[in-house]
């Protein structure tokens, strides 16, 4: 039992020590993020908004200072990243086969350019646009007094989703590459597909508001398109490899 139970045990205590070592680093991030670029940051989490004309304000005590330690985290988690990564990767990479590796590395590797490169997407083409749609065209007169806390929320629940939808390329990639999904497959389920996105466009948006939807589930539809693409390159090339094997084996065999 000992002998079944100690590989276990061992797993644990390694999960454990990436678990501390990465709360450790975030903390660490919240606190320089806090410290030393607060100020900053905050100009770049409220500049769409300035750049509107519009102010912020908060309606309790409290509310200023823990909605700046709130985006202190976030920014923590960031800087934090390459160690919880390391250790992530400390903890997974072990148990893979070397073939399985060599796919891990440059999968991961684009799994965060495409989030990041999604996130700022969101932030450079559409979260200006969609605060002037929603504040200033779709207001119907009434004067806007956002709580900074509010607002906070509802750029972080804006612009995580683009982040997450930015993946779509790289996961279609993956499946292709493993044989799941094809090409032809993509393309004769697209009217259903784009449906699912549609949805997944309402449940991920802040609020439900119907403009959000439509600035997230359009990049989704573009993307699926590419994905496509993407799809019947892999999938030609895997059948040509598969057809270059096939014919060096039967060389083998005359």
């Amino acid at each position: 039992m000992s002998e079944k139970t100690a590989p276990l045990t061992e797993h644990l205590e390694d999960l454990r020590k990436v678990l501390v070592w990465s709360l450790i680093a975030v903390l660490i991030g919240t606190a320089i993020s806090y410290g030393l670029f607060i100020d900053r940051i905050m100009e770049i989490v409220v500049g769409p908004l300035e750049r509107l004309g519009q102010e912020l304000v908060f309606l309790a005590v409290t509310e200023g200072f823990f909605t700046q330690l709130k985006v202190a985290f976030f920014a923590g988690i960031v800087l934090a990243s390459p160690v919880i990564i390391w250790q992530l990767l400390s903890f997974i990479l072990p148990a893979l086969y070397s073939h399985e590796k060599r796919l891990f590395f440059p999968l991961f590797f684009f799994g965060i350019l495409l989030f990041v490169a999604g996130i700022v997407f969101g932030y450079v083409f559409v979260l200006e646009l969609g605060l002037k749609i929603l504040l200033i065209n779709f207001s119907g007169g009434l004067t806007p007094m956002i709580s900074v806390s509010k607002y906070v929320a509802f750029v972080i629940s804006f612009l995580l989703p683009f982040g997450i939808v930015f993946e779509i390329p790289l996961i279609t990639y993956f499946l292709t590459k493993l044989g799941i999904v094809t090409p032809q497959y993509l393309r004769k389920n697209r009217r259903f597909i784009i449906f699912i996105m549609v949805v997944l466009a309402a449940v991920l948006s802040p609020g439900g508001d119907i403009v959000a939807q439509m600035f997230l589930a359009l990049p989704m539809i573009i993307l699926y398109e590419f994905s496509i693409i993407i799809s019947s390159v892999v999938y030609k090339r895997k059948q040509r490899k598969m057809a270059q094997e096939e014919a060096e084996d039967g060389e083998k065999e005359i």
